[in-house]
């Protein structure tokens, strides 16, 4: 049976990491809309196999705003039904890509790096004997938010990103960021012999077409024992269920531009396939947010009633319950190099 650590529960104070109100939802939704009518006018491709075991045993699991998902019969990774023009993507991103950015109000900004991204960094911090010259890469870092605390807790960063303006302003912090993708990074990294201890993928694996290549390169600039932090949407969960029960009030999963939505199972199998071993894990979710939107989208007036006063105040506790089953939405993983 695998041996690892486990952390559950979070606390989150929900106004202010992603707002209650019924424009607030709203707002989400459209984007999801929006994005999906996009991808659906682009040239696409249906997908052969599964993106982690190349199985092409599967079945459809879910239709969000018209884009299938397909579910691997064999290792349970579930993966969108369309590979789409590499033209497209590149045009939707420069041109669009900021439209899916959620995390824009003011008082988000402020809130996100003490309660969101601090904590992270000091979860990898505990499994690590020492920090200081401890090279750090974050993968498609952004403007490098998170990577901003990764640099005060003493380690030396790195990251790279696609997005010019969000470079720009990572590079406006001091950071050594690159405007490049994984193999162009892992390249340079070779040129100029740069080993990376720890590396962190949020909301990245879940993104690219074909995850195993991407973790090979990473793989080849990492050194033995370096431990790799993985955030991203877990497939078996509270809101996921209620997705496929509610696809068009979708506002955070399944959206068109997501090529996989990871199970523990396939998770498990990608990590030990490159040559990773999970070591620890943090459960925690947004999942009883799912079901706020929903009742808010549902019904305007439930931005002004009692019951959303309740649960917003009481989001963690209400949260917590699911953490317990282990049926939350986001699955963090902390994987060390064992080859």
């Amino acid at each position: 049976m695998m041996k690892y650590k486990k952390k559950i529960g979070k606390e989150c104070d929900i106004r202010l990491l992603k707002g209650v109100k019924f424009n607030d939802f709203k707002n989400q939704n459209n984007i999801s809309k929006i994005i999906a009518k996009e991808f659906l006018k682009s040239n696409k491709k249906i997908v052969s196999s599964c993106l982690i075991c190349n199985s092409k045993k599967r079945k459809i699991v879910a239709k969000v705003f018209k884009i299938p998902f397909f579910q691997c019969l064999k290792c349970t990774h579930v993966y969108n039904k369309f590979k789409y023009d590499e033209k497209f993507l590149s045009n939707f991103w420069k041109k669009k890509g900021d439209i899916i950015n959620v995390h824009s109000h003011n008082i988000q900004q402020k809130y996100r790096p003490k309660n969101l991204s601090k904590p992270k960094v000091n979860y990898v911090k505990k499994h690590l004997s020492k920090v200081k010259g401890k090279n750090w890469l974050d993968l498609g870092c952004g403007n490098g938010e998170f990577l901003s605390e990764v640099k005060k807790a003493g380690f030396n960063t790195y990251g790279f990103d696609l997005n010019e303006r969000d470079v720009f302003l990572a590079n406006k912090k001091k950071l050594k960021v690159f405007k490049k993708d994984m193999m162009g990074f892992c390249k340079m990294a070779e040129e100029e012999k740069i080993k990376i201890d720890i590396a962190s993928a949020t909301g990245y694996f879940d993104m690219v077409a074909n995850p195993n290549r991407e973790f090979a390169f990473l793989k080849n600039i990492m050194r033995k024992g370096g431990i790799i932090m993985i955030d991203l949407p877990n497939f078996n969960s509270v809101c996921h269920e209620i997705i496929k029960l509610y696809p068009e009030k979708s506002i955070r999963h399944l959206n068109a531009t997501q090529r996989s939505a990871f199970t523990f199972k396939s998770l498990n199998m990608f990590c030990k396939k490159n040559g990773f071993k999970i070591i620890s894990r943090w459960i925690y979710g947004l999942d009883f947010y799912m079901l706020m939107n929903f009742l808010a989208l549902s019904n305007k007036n439930f931005q002004n009633s009692k019951t959303i006063e309740i649960m917003t105040k009481k989001f963690s506790k209400f949260q917590e319950i699911i953490d317990k089953e282990e049926l939350s939405d986001t699955l963090f993983v902390l994987a060390k190099k064992v080859k």
